[in-house]
């Protein structure tokens, strides 16, 4: 089926958003009536890892379906994960035609990985913070009032003692930040496996086996393990 023409004027747009905001951020056009292949155009790819002829995204399903389209233009600055765990800033537009009936997207995703470590960085030099040992999770005043935003808390804050995102870490970093959840008991809230696993872009069986290394315990299954599930 061909893309409706005004999707198919929109293809330069595309290529023109692309270059003028630069390589994190990727720029989707969508044709919405064939769901299951509406990528029809796509610039910076590498940043979601997804091609002409993808489907939509469970979200975009999700809009598709619940979002008050008749007053709604577009959705701006949501957070979605890659499937490595990449952080991204997202806003959809909506597509009409000429009687304003819904055809398509258009998609702009922002790899926030860059912006972070920067962030991190200048985080650490306007710091007033004593010299705290790296071996301590640095403190703030929060008192988060749920568990998923306890488990939140815990993870800000050793992203701000690594000084990156950890899917960008290696395994010694990685080993760190486990060591210091781990001393924290950051293990004995319900999910913090696979919240990290999420964080990291590992499997929850590669955080079960680094706390294996760490514990030092040889063998044993995760339901071996003393962690919250």
């Amino acid at each position: 089926m061909e893309p409706h023409p005004v999707l198919k004027a929109f293809k330069p747009v595309i290529k023109g958003l692309a270059l003028a905001l630069g390589a994190d951020y990727e720029i989707v056009l969508h044709d919405i009536n064939d769901p299951e292949n509406s990528i029809i155009a796509i610039e910076n790819p590498q940043v979601t890892g997804r091609k002409i002829g993808d489907p939509l995204t469970d979200y975009a399903m999700y809009l598709l379906k619940n979002s008050d389209q008749k007053k709604e233009d577009y959705v701006a600055n949501f957070l979605t994960r890659t499937n490595n765990g990449k952080r991204i800033r997202s806003s959809t537009l909506y597509l009409r035609d000429e009687k304003g009936k819904l055809i398509g997207y258009l998609c702009i995703n922002y790899d926030m990985s860059r912006a972070e470590i920067i962030k991190n960085m200048v985080d650490q030099l306007v710091s007033v913070t004593g010299g705290a040992s790296t071996a301590e999770i640095p403190r703030e005043e929060e008192m988060p009032a749920t568990l998923e935003g306890l488990m939140e808390r815990n993870l800000k804050l050793i992203r701000k003692l690594v000084g990156k995102p950890l899917y960008m870490s290696n395994k010694q970093e990685k080993l760190q930040a486990i060591k210091v959840l781990d001393d924290e008991g950051f293990f004995l809230l319900k999910g913090a496996v696979e919240a990290l696993a999420e964080e990291t872009g590992n499997t929850k069986y590669t955080i079960y086996s680094y706390l294996r290394e760490l514990r030092g315990e040889r063998s044993g299954s995760p339901s071996d393990f003393k962690v919250t599930q």
